[in-house]
């Protein structure tokens, strides 16, 4: 009797603690507005400039090293260049196992764009350049006490299918283009992506840190390292790789 009466109690306790239908229901909200508040900046990678946060005035060095340049470091440094997107895809694994090319990713120096003229490949020359420009860039930042940023990677490989498109909206982009190699890439000017909590992502028109970013190109173009033009109405920084 008093084992029945026991467990007859235990049972009306449990049924005391469960959740009522309409606090269930509030409770999944609450839950999935807290998931919604910490994953959406995870997928989110606009970059447009019109949510741009405006620091100061943007202004960069006009680098003039014309395309005839580019191309003779292109084609002394690069890949023969693919016909074809569909090329790509069937040759670029090898070119990888050769250690001709290397994927071109995300790292804590810049960003890769969503590409839509070109694939995020690059030979592995090229990339240790990129990281070059970025860790100088990011030295450049602390030592003048601005925080840090990470600049835009907007064009990398192309080919000559994709630059026969290009051309026809871009006057910048000449049918025979140093971008066809995986030894050239274009760099943003017109903003830089501040990572914050959850990796959310900000863009950021910062004047004082895209001087830094232009004093770095132009020191390593002294250097030889590069060649680059800068470019206007794309707002970027046109780069090849130079001669070894």
């Amino acid at each position: 009797m008093y084992n029945t009466l026991y467990f007859s109690m235990i049972k009306k306790k449990r049924k005391g603690r469960r959740l009522k239908p309409k606090y269930k229901r509030l409770f999944i909200v609450i839950l999935m507005l807290i998931i919604s508040f910490i994953a959406i900046p995870l997928l989110r990678r606009d970059h447009s400039s019109s949510q741009a946060t405006e620091v100061g005035k943007v202004s960069v060095a006009k680098y003039k090293d014309l395309n005839a340049r580019h191309l003779k470091h292109a084609k002394a440094n690069g890949i023969k260049p693919f016909s074809s997107d569909a090329d790509v895809l069937e040759g670029v694994k090898e070119l990888i196992r050769e250690g001709e090319l290397e994927k071109l990713e995300d790292n804590q120096y810049y960003m890769v764009d969503n590409l839509t003229h070109s694939h995020p490949y690059l030979t592995p020359e090229t990339i240790e350049l990129l990281d070059l420009i970025g860790e100088r860039f990011q030295e450049k930042l602390k030592d003048n006490n601005i925080e840090i940023y990470h600049f835009r990677i907007t064009s990398v490989l192309r080919t000559k299918e994709s630059q026969k498109r290009l051309s026809r909206s871009n006057i910048n982009a000449t049918s025979d283009s140093s971008h066809l190699y995986g030894t050239t890439f274009d760099i943003s000017w017109k903003n830089l992506i501040r990572k914050g909590w959850f990796g959310k992502q900000t863009t950021v028109a910062h004047g004082p840190a895209i001087r830094l970013l232009s004093q770095t190109i132009g020191e390593l173009k002294k250097e030889g390292k590069l060649v680059v033009v800068t470019e206007f109405k794309e707002a970027c920084f046109h780069i090849t790789i130079a001669e070894n």
